[in-house]
């Protein structure tokens, strides 16, 4: 227990160094962190205490510094474009997970840990040199003794406490940040952080990343333009992850092969159609889509998929009005688009219907109006759900990485091809859908189930009425308020007790005054009199009427 508080501690004091380091000490003060730096250190944060210039860079290189956590952080913030300004997205989007690689030495030794044997009596050829590596893992190329060249992704040695710690550390520090400010309460910080913490501890699990690329790899089984590598699951544990080899080019890097436009659109071609079968036909879709995990292999003219650490997962509910939204973007139909926002989010009684119509309608003449290097999908998604925010709209953290990966993927194609259009790309595949979706037969099974809910509710509407009255009758019967509703009965209570302590104040204030003009008129000299009571408490009154205004005026809630 005192070792694992003490990595806290010098945990903290390393992130408390970075900050400082790129000139955001002075979040530490806001915070009331700032006793966790040395002398040093607090000296150089007054000295760079407000510096803002270039504050993208900085806080991007800052994350890479701080480690995987802080990077996913960082890439789990690039797609909130509602809390951070543009310039500070756009530098977040570039986040790198490039580090140097671990010692031959510790990832053999990793490997005898795991399989209970040395490396030469598992593989029957083992690559020393490093082929990639990040934060997490790194990748070395061996083969197996059955002869098949594969790919050994092996988890840094110690990594796991590391991210643990900073998971906590992160925890603690959003719940002092939602503490101090109303809008990270209002942006559910805390949950944002959790949110970030079950990824990374799924993505830091081997195990499961080789069970999505199996999911996948049954997705595309029937599809001979996609693949997806074979897993070796006897040569994998949750930290080692043993896979298929394929040579091919990374998108980012197709500009080394000379292909034609006609090439690159039926690229751009694959790319759409992979992403709408896994969000909108199967509800399990690659949530980490950049260039280095796909790539093209010109020979056989196929897409591979790589690296399943981040998934996302979508119901059938969420698919059916996935759908009907992206299908209302491509119709121009904004009566569909917030029909299904409306119904795949929360949405808060109190909200302006027609003022959020009104924001939606705007967003899609601007995608109308816009060139095709402007918005399109992708983007025109990420509008609609910062829009639902500003508005109080909670939308399921499964369509915010389903809106990332669209963006991700939006990105690659005007890399490739800037006249590429992704709607137009998309809306073949989409009506498709649409088509399947009404489908007779289809429609007829839709039916038979909401017929057979109905008769269910029906028939559970006596007993739940007679629940309500012996509730109602034993004064047990209790009320509900959400938590946003609470937060607004209370803002208007403290209105109120500000208004009224004002109210007071003054009329005491007036007493006071008015004690004055009735001592100076009849007052007699005598030993008490000569003594300025009444002036002392004037003042002793005024300046408490001043403080009591400052603190009622500094809380904004008169």
């Amino acid at each position: 227990m005192l070792t694992e508080r003490l990595r806290r501690l010098n945990r903290y004091r390393e992130i408390a160094s970075i900050l400082v380091k790129y000139g955001f000490g002075y979040v530490l003060e806001e915070v009331g962190l700032f006793q966790v730096l040395s002398l040093k250190d607090r000296i150089v944060a007054e000295v760079k205490h407000g510096n803002t210039k270039e504050a993208g860079y900085r806080i991007r290189c800052m994350l890479e510094e701080l480690g995987p956590a802080f990077i996913k952080l960082g890439q789990l913030l690039s797609i909130r474009s509602d809390l951070l300004p543009a310039e500070i997205v756009k530098e977040l989007e570039m986040l790198q997970d490039q580090v140097p690689p671990v010692p031959v030495e510790e990832i053999k030794a990793k490997i005898n840990q795991d399989f209970g044997r040395p490396v030469d009596q598992v593989f029957q050829s083992f690559n020393e040199e490093c082929i990639a590596a990040a934060s997490i893992g790194q990748v070395h190329e061996a083969s197996l003794p059955s002869g098949e060249t594969v790919m050994v992704k092996i988890q840094r040695p110690g990594i796991r406490q590391v991210v643990y710690t900073d998971l906590e550390i992160l925890m603690d520090l959003s719940k002092l940040i939602e503490q101090r400010y109303d809008w990270a309460e209002y942006y559910n910080i805390t949950e944002m952080v959790e949110e970030l913490s079950e990824s990374i501890r799924r993505e830091l699990d081997y195990s499961e990343e080789a069970r999505n690329t199996d999911i996948v790899q049954r997705q595309f089984e029937k599809c001979e333009s996609i693949k997806v590598p074979e897993i070796f699951h006897d040569y994998s544990t949750d930290q080692i992850l043993t896979m298929e080899k394929i040579d091919g080019i990374k998108l980012n890097e197709l500009h080394t092969m000379a292909a034609t436009i006609d090439e690159k659109r039926k690229i751009a071609d694959l790319l759409v159609s992979a992403f709408i079968t896994q969000i909108l036909r199967e509800g399990f879709f690659h949530g980490d889509p950049h260039p280095g995990n796909i790539l093209y292999i010109p020979e056989n003219q196929q897409l591979v998929f790589i690296d399943f650490g981040q998934v996302g997962r979508l119901s059938a509910s969420m698919r059916y009005d996935s759908s009907s939204m992206m299908m209302g973007i491509m119709q121009e139909d904004t009566h569909q688009i917030v029909k299904a926002i409306f119904r795949m989010a929360y949405v808060p009684s109190d909200i302006n219907e027609r003022h959020f119509y009104d924001d939606v309608e705007a967003i899609r003449k601007m995608v109308d109006h816009s060139p095709k290097e402007g918005l399109s999908l992708g983007l025109t998604v990420k509008e609609l759900f910062s829009a639902a925010q500003e508005h109080r709209i909670i939308l399921p953290k499964e369509m915010t990485m389903m809106g990332k990966a669209l963006v991700t993927i939006e990105g690659i194609i005007s890399e490739m091809d800037p006249s590429l259009d992704m709607i137009a790309l998309a809306k073949p595949y989409g009506e498709q859908l649409m088509r399947e979706r009404y489908d007779p037969v289809k429609m007829g099974k839709r039916l038979w189930n909401k017929a057979d809910d109905f008769t269910d509710t029906l028939t559970n509407i006596p007993k739940k009425m007679e629940d309500v009255l012996d509730q109602t009758s034993k004064g047990d019967l209790k009320f509900e308020i959400s938590l946003s509703e609470i937060n607004r009965i209370l803002h208007k209570f403290d209105r109120i007790s500000n208004q009224v302590s004002f109210s007071l104040t003054l009329l005491a204030f007036s007493i006071v005054v008015l004690g004055l003009i009735v001592g100076a008129t009849f007052g007699n000299n005598t030993m008490l009199t000569s003594v300025p009571a009444i002036e002392i408490g004037f003042f002793i009154a005024f300046m408490m009427f001043l403080w009591i205004i400052y603190s009622i005026l500094k809380s904004g809630r008169f």
